[in-house]
């Protein structure tokens, strides 16, 4: 009776054949895990000022590699099999997060594609090898994907408050009269105010995300003392808020002379142009922690690395594991998601008419004024060109101006809404209520009739008739699911006295509403829809302290009763678009 005895013999791999087994491995990495991958590499397209960056992040990463090549080749490579349990839970997870309504997330997903490479690593080179590859690893994940905004927005907001608040300090040294409400400066200069809102696209994240990536390599290869290295990668936190205050400021300067200095593409320029003398900052420290002490010790000559990969058994058996495992599960996700008629990556859908042709008088409802247009920076911050902005006043009553705010959103079902019980606080506004408040909206429904032809999930749409004056026609327009709830906050100013200001605003996603900011993911990211979209209808009133709360929502209650079937006009009739979806 023989005994199968394992291969404990030394084999030869030439760098040839190690590559062609790399690119098969990477292909295979690449099938399971390509929605990740396609989805990180347009937030480094698209955002390119935030998340520019993570491109390069996989060279550095090898560049990591690269260095320690001697020490990865001295001995020949054992292949660990604890690694197929981290390959095996980190697909398992990135599957089971692909595929769930809950779990759908960016970042979590890319947990689940670490896990996965480092398990791969574990298995094909073993545990000596995760010595000096452990911290490539862990900087191409840390710092390789974009961070989700949901994650972000809490350190965004207070970073805005230290920038705003740096800004006013340094302003008042130069010897400038500056008023500072919430994240919002107003500079004095002979005579005339100069405002300069602090946006988030000027809260510093993006530089500091950069600034820790430049730290952590900048102390991995230049630095050779641990306490060296913590002290550059921490050091990375105050040299970003320093250049951003200085940033702004320079911005506040420049709106003095002309204010599309603050705006638009000079604006990014500026942001851009502040990175050099940040750098030349950062290097300035690299080089007062290299002379704190002098180094006796000799400097680490490299031996020249080994021209063969030498592997302790067959050196193909963990790259073809490997590859196997990741098209196994490749092969059974696609008939997964086949079969439970999933679709990842969601397609984007437009509105079917200019929100801008929204009428300028319904009944006593009259149009004052001109549409709001934003700058660039604020359309940055606002995350879309798709919007709206619009002053309406009732001319049969003495109520105040009620603004108009809309916003559209497609192919974004993770982003953060913009909502004024936060963005309000930004700009110096102290709501009155510790939380906002949600009313029941008292629409007109009495023209609501049951769709005879529509249904969402077995339930007809409710449907209602308008008169069309360019056909000479009625069209029958679908309306949302749900109840028409209104998150209402109360703020007061500094600067309005005993005034107050009402906002108000509720989702409508994928055909349904919701007054909740937290549950647009969950409307918007329908497994089986291919396509996602949300609105935010926002409404504003200035009042006087004897305007109530009550008093607000009739006059929202009153004024979407009549504009909520135009603004249906212009969304995307989600009862088509699923029905296109289900015929292709």
């Amino acid at each position: 009776m023989s005994v199968a005895k394992t291969d404990n013999k030394v084999h030869e791999a030439s760098p040839q054949q190690v590559l062609l087994w790399s690119v098969g491995l990477l292909l295979a990495f690449g099938w399971i895990f390509w929605d990740f991958m396609q989805r990180q590499f347009w937030f480094a397209i698209k955002q390119q000022a935030d998340w520019g960056h993570t491109l390069v992040i996989p060279f550095i990463a090898g560049y990591f590699v690269w260095l320690c090549r001697s020490k990865l080749l001295a001995e020949p490579f054992s292949r660990a099999w604890s690694g197929m349990v981290l390959v095996l839970l980190g697909l398992a997870f990135y599957v089971f997060c692909a595929l769930s309504d809950s779990f759908h997330h960016h970042n979590l997903m890319g947990l689940g594609v670490a896990s996965t490479l480092v398990g791969i690593v574990l298995l094909i080179f073993g545990w000596r090898a995760m010595r000096y590859l452990w911290f490539p690893l862990l900087y191409l994940f840390v710092f390789g994907q974009t961070i989700s905004d949901r994650f972000m927005e809490v350190a965004t907001f207070k970073l805005q408050d230290i920038a705003s608040y740096g800004s006013y300090i340094g302003f008042s040294i130069l010897g400038f009269d500056v008023v500072r409400e919430g994240n919002t400066l107003e500079i004095f200069y002979k005579n005339e105010s100069y405002p300069l809102n602090i946006a988030e696209a000027c809260s510093g994240m993006r530089m500091l995300m950069a600034f820790f990536a430049l730290g952590v390599a900048m102390a991995y290869t230049g630095l050779t003392h641990i306490w060296q290295q913590i002290v550059l990668v921490l050091f990375a936190l105050p040299t970003a808020i320093f250049v951003n205050i200085l940033r702004v400021m320079t911005l506040g300067l420049l709106s003095i002379i002309d204010s599309g200095f603050a705006a638009g593409d000079f604006h990014t320029f500026v942001g851009t142009l502040w990175l050099i003398p940040a750098f030349l900052i950062y290097l300035g420290i690299v080089w007062v922690l290299r002379n704190l002490l002098i180094n006796d010790e000799p400097e680490e000559v490299l031996e020249e690395a080994p021209s063969k990969f030498m592997f302790i058994g067959r050196p193909n058996t963990g790259f073809l594991i490997a590859v196997v495992l990741l098209a196994i599960t490749a092969t059974a996700f696609q008939f997964g998601m086949h079969a439970l008629n999933v679709t990842l990556r969601k397609e984007a859908v437009y509105p079917r008419r200019s929100l801008s042709v929204l009428p300028t008088q319904l009944g006593e409802w009259k149009m004052r004024g001109e549409d709001h247009r934003m700058d660039a920076a604020g359309v940055e911050a606002l995350g879309t060109e798709l919007y709206l902005s619009r002053a309406y006043i009732n001319t049969q009553q003495a109520s105040p101006l009620l603004q108009l705010h809309i916003t559209y959103y497609t192919g974004q079902v993770d982003a953060v809404p913009h909502v004024p019980d936060r963005c309000m606080v930004a700009n110096g506004f102290v709501p009155l209520t510790p939380d906002p408040l949600t009313f029941p909206l008292n629409l007109d429904t009495v023209r609501w009739e049951d769709d005879l032809v529509g249904t969402l999930d077995g339930v007809p749409y409710r449907v209602i008739s308008e008169w069309n004056t360019l056909t000479k026609q009625d069209d029958l327009i679908r309306l949302p699911f749900g109840e028409f709830e209104l998150r209402t906050t109360e703020f007061s100013h500094p600067q309005l006295g005993n005034d107050h200001v009402f906002a108000g605003y509720f989702f409508i996603a994928n055909g349904k509403t919701t007054p909740y900011p937290d549950k647009i993911r969950f409307l918007s990211f329908d497994r089986s829809s291919k396509h996602a979209y949300y609105c935010k209808i926002q409404f504003t009133i200035h009042g006087s302290k004897d305007f109530s709360t009550e008093q607000f929502v009739d006059t929202v209650s009153n004024f979407t009763s009549k504009m909520l079937p135009h603004i249906m006009e212009c969304l995307p009739d989600w009862y088509e678009v699923t029905s296109d979806d289900t015929q292709n």
